[in-house]
Parts: structure tokens; C-alpha cells; sequence
């Protein structure tokens, strides 16, 4: 999809209703946020005077095209992903598939600043699955926000505005780490790559995983899958893998889950080895968070 060469669009004012059942947040200075189940869609050459983020939690086909500096990117994605795009920035997208969630936040320049230190001036694309296997806060108010634009389940106003803080301040940052390589600067595992580990974890819970075995799925030799996988996420191979465990363990358990068969599920050695690992990453039992318990 190529860029037009014509005049801009006026600046960014209030967030569009493309689909007419989106819903708009104001969650405080400089923060806005549009979510909605989106058909396929076409949005056409525009560009914003706020930084914008935008969440598929959805699998479909995607297109972005942005321009920074006289540089054209265009990127395919069919993943749920992350597209972070500058202020001023000329864009355009393409949905070929849907409907599917969407979250855009719209982010004054104060805010980004604060949040970043900085501004960043430079595109990035992330794939959203390695996000929220090691961060479970995040993965939840994707969760949630997920359900809320298939109308599966409602959320309270302070919980809605609770979720999307958190969201626009970790997405944001995360963002702006990439945006700061350089979209042609070398930094590690590409998304894709990425990716492919992501899907390989969450569809073995409970199987041996080595790094060897995630090696050879993204075609690089044991040694140097380790030193690009430990400078993309900053965890070695396996305390990556066993994070994600963990992180799945509090869902299912949060979700009624007995901790013996949870332990079992997902490749713990017993129920006294999924204990002290949970303990150490979220400071409580698994049988706290149970439903109806006490949460840390």
C-alpha cells in the first residue's frame, strides 16, 4: 500500500469510529484510547499529532506502511502484534481478515516523554505473544480488553481505566525500545523468529523443551540462538520457557485449576517444584490465588 504523495490529512483531533461500535477513553492527560472489534478495513494515507499504538489481539492479515525521514517501511504481518507509530508520521494500514480486537492508544508528546524519557522518532513492530507470556499483568488486561471488544464479558469502569493505564505505559516503553535500535540496526531475533518460539512454547505446556530444540526451529546453531535470544527478551533460553510456564500456571489456577494437576500440565516435577518456583517469581503459594482467596 503506497504512500500518496498528496497533501496530509488535517492533525489528529479525536480518535475515528471506523466500524460504529468502537468505545473511547479519555484515561488522563495526553491519553486516549479507542477499542472495538474491527472488520476488515483500509485506512488510507493520514497521519496524527500524537504518537499512536496500535494492538491487534486478534490473528488476521495485516498490512502497515509508514514513512519516516523520505524512508518507506512496509511490513505483512499475520500475528497479533504491536505497531507503534510516531507523531506526524505519515502511515497507512490494511485489515484483510476480522473481525478482530483492536486497541489504539493515542499518546500526547508530554506523556511519551515521561514515560520514555525521550521521543522516539522511529517506526517499530512487535509481536505481542512474547510480551504477554513473560509479563502476566500485561497478558490479563490483554486478556481482558480482548473479551471486552468481543462483548464476551464487561469490565468496571475502574478496572477499564486500571487496564489501559497499565497497558499505554508497558507497550509504550517496550515500543520505544525497539524504536530506538533502528528498524535496519541488528538487535537480536527477528519477530518472526520470535514468534515461532512463542507458538512452539504455548503448544508444548508440558514437554521437554531444550534450547537446542528452539535452535534448530529457527534454523541457528544452540550457541548462537542463545546469544541472540538472551539479547532480544534479556533472559537465557530456559528461565524464558519456565517464566512462561509459570505465568500459564497462575491463569489456569486463577481459573479453578486444582495445583497438583496444574503441576502436572505443564511439565513440573511434582507440586513441591511448582511451589517454590512460584514463589519466587510472584512472592506467593499457588494455592493463594485460587478463586476465592486472598490475592498477593
Amino acid at each position: 500500500m503506497p504512500l500518496s504523495d498528496g497533501e496530509p490529512h488535517p492533525p489528529f483531533n479525536v480518535p475515528c469510529n471506523n466500524s460504529g461500535r468502537g468505545n473511547v477513553l479519555k484515561i488522563g492527560h495526553g491519553v486516549s484510547v479507542y477499542y472495538d472489534l474491527q472488520p476488515p478495513n483500509i485506512w488510507a494515507e493520514h497521519e496524527h499529532s500524537t504518537a499512536q499504538i496500535v494492538m491487534a489481539l486478534d490473528p488476521l492479515e495485516a498490512r502497515m506502511t509508514w514513512r519516516i525521514a523520505g524512508r518507506l517501511h512496509t511490513i505483512n504481518c499475520g500475528a497479533p502484534h504491536i505497531w507503534f507509530v510516531p507523531r506526524n508520521t505519515p502511515h497507512a494500514a490494511e485489515w484483510r481478515c476480522g473481525p478482530a480486537a483492536m486497541v489504539v492508544f493515542y499518546l500526547g508528546r508530554d506523556f511519551v516523554q515521561q514515560e520514555c524519557g525521550h521521543e522516539p522518532t522511529e517506526g517499530a513492530l512487535l509481536g505481542l505473544a512474547p510480551l504477554v507470556q513473560q509479563d502476566y499483568a500485561l497478558a490479563r488486561f490483554c486478556h481482558n480488553f480482548r473479551e471486552l471488544c468481543h462483548r464476551r464479558t464487561s469490565m468496571s469502569e475502574p478496572m477499564l481505566f486500571a487496564g489501559a493505564a497499565v497497558l499505554s505505559s508497558v507497550i509504550l516503553r517496550a515500543c520505544a525500545r525497539q524504536a530506538d535500535t533502528g528498524m535496519d540496526q541488528p538487535r537480536g531475533l527477528s519477530e518472526k523468529r520470535l514468534e515461532v518460539i512463542s507458538k512452539h512454547i504455548d503448544a508444548h505446556p508440558g514437554d521437554p523443551i531444550t534450547p537446542a530444540t528452539l535452535a534448530a526451529l529457527v534454523g541457528l546453531t544452540e550457541d548462537h540462538f542463545g546469544r541472540m535470544f538472551r539479547r532480544s527478551t534479556g533472559r537465557p533460553p530456559m528461565k524464558y520457557v519456565w517464566r512462561c510456564r509459570l505465568h500459564r500456571a497462575r491463569q489456569l489456577l486463577e481459573a479453578g485449576e486444582k495445583v497438583a494437576a496444574v503441576a502436572a500440565e505443564l511439565g513440573f516435577c511434582d507440586q513441591s517444584h511448582l511451589d517454590r518456583k512460584f514463589r519466587l517469581e510472584f512472592g506467593c503459594s499457588p494455592g493463594s490465588v485460587a478463586p476465592g482467596r486472598n490475592r498477593s
